[in-house]
């Protein structure tokens, strides 16, 4: 059989950080720019460190958003936290920052404490692991440099037989057309999506895409038919320290499905899963599930 072609190509690196409660907490529900602040906030004492990962040019030539070199993928939704119990999220370095999460992950752990949330509620670090094979990298007095060990989009360009497929975002998804924020989501927008964030990443951090084959999946998703559609419009906001102000960060929720002669599209879908899609997805937004079956 003549092997598949390569469609895309881009390391990236999870680091699963664990906290410990050490005092009841309550927190906004969804973490993922929370967490962001906190993170960004103890990095800035590594100036090097910070520069590369938060101080990318605000906007492109274009005027667009530059992608970032991370993301942060949050707990699932959880206000209220008890002395021993964990926090757990990820931290996803992409392309070219992988190369940063030794220094990442020395950090975190000379820092040891973190405080979160509005009240500054204390929350101690119990370990970094690999994010994919959970192995330790970092525990109490331990750093294991051998298990920063590189994943790659990659593994999930093989086409997959399939005929239907289901989409669960797990967290709000935030995709705008014309300004306004799109709530009728169908495969066309979705796979559009897709192709952009890896093509963004690879230019900017390093890796590889098939534009051709990117371009192709664009076209053909409009013959993808829409099985069911059970989104709904979560109504969210973040205070930003930066602007003074609360935004609005509403998002989409829920779940659908398609049909139709899915296989080519099946890598595209799965690498969604690991690289999130839509916009601020740096700090969690637009996580989907797939699952895909020949039906």
């Amino acid at each position: 059989m003549k092997p598949q072609p390569l469609l895309f190509s881009l390391e990236y690196l999870p680091l699963l950080i664990r906290l410990e409660c050490k005092e009841a907490a309550s927190l906004p529900p969804f973490l993922g720019s929370t967490l962001h602040g906190v993170l960004g906030w103890e990095l800035a004492k590594h100036p090097a460190l910070y520069a590369y990962l938060f101080e990318n040019k605000r906007f492109g030539g274009a005027g667009q958003d530059i992608v970032n070199p991370y993301m942060i993928e949050p707990p699932r939704f959880k206000a209220h936290y008890q002395p021993g119990e964990s926090l757990c999220f990820k931290l996803v370095l992409f392309g070219d920052a992988v190369g940063l999460a030794e220094e990442v992950v020395q950090a975190l752990a000379r820092l040891r404490q973190f405080r979160i949330g509005a009240a500054r509620c204390l929350f101690e670090l119990r370990d970094i692991l690999h994010g994919e094979q959970y192995g330790p990298i970092w525990q109490e007095g331990g750093f294991r440099r051998e298990a920063l060990v590189a994943e790659n989009i990659a593994a999930v360009s093989a086409q997959e037989l399939a005929s239907w497929c289901s989409v669960h975002l797990v967290t709000p998804l935030r995709i705008r057309r014309g300004g306004a924020l799109v709530q009728k989501m169908d495969f066309p927008t979705l796979i559009r999506s897709i192709t952009k964030r890896i093509g963004l990443l690879v230019e900017r951090y390093g890796g590889a895409v098939d534009a051709a084959a990117a371009s192709g999946a664009c076209e053909l998703a409009s013959e993808i038919r829409m099985a069911s559609h059970a989104l709904y419009l979560n109504q969210m906001h973040r205070y930003s320290n930066r602007r003074q102000e609360s935004l609005d960060w509403s998002g989409m929720l829920g779940a659908m499905s398609f049909e139709g002669e899915l296989t080519a599209f099946t890598p595209w879908l799965h690498a969604a899963r690991i690289l999130h899609i839509g916009r601020n997805s740096t700090f969690g937004c637009g996580q989907l599930d797939i699952v895909c079956r020949y039906m």
